[in-house]
């Protein structure tokens, strides 16, 4: 079961996950993340994956795609940021970075040259 909040402000489109980021709620993910693209013009999005205690190969997949897309992946468990250093190591548009709030979170930024701002 994963279980998605959504925070909006006036600069960052937040998707926050709580579960398991498998099997059909891959697609529920990917559902919400395109509806919101609309919104998140000029904006930073941000999934947060603090509370995510497992992802599966389309969730990895997908994981990947938001990033090539400009999202940013924000982790804290060790497992959370094998899963992020590994997919940002598959393809040549991210880093794992350390979030001045908390040292045990980190965020993958996308590529310098890319945008921060859509989602698809």
């Amino acid at each position: 079961m994963l279980k998605i909040t959504l925070h909006d402000s006036a600069d960052e489109f937040r998707f926050r996950l709580e579960g398991k980021l498998s099997g059909p709620w891959v697609a529920e993910l990917r559902g919400c993340w395109q509806t919101a693209s609309s919104t998140t013009q000029g904006r930073r999005t941000v999934l947060d994956l603090r509370e995510v205690d497992f992802v599966d190969a389309s969730g990895e997949s997908l994981l990947s795609e938001m990033t090539r897309a400009g999202v940013s992946l924000q982790v804290s468990t060790p497992f959370m940021r094998a899963v992020v250093e590994g997919i940002s190591h598959d393809g040549d548009y991210g880093r794992v970075e350390e979030t001045p709030s908390r040292s045990s979170d980190a965020v993958v930024c996308t590529h310098p040259a890319r945008s921060h701002s859509r989602a698809l």
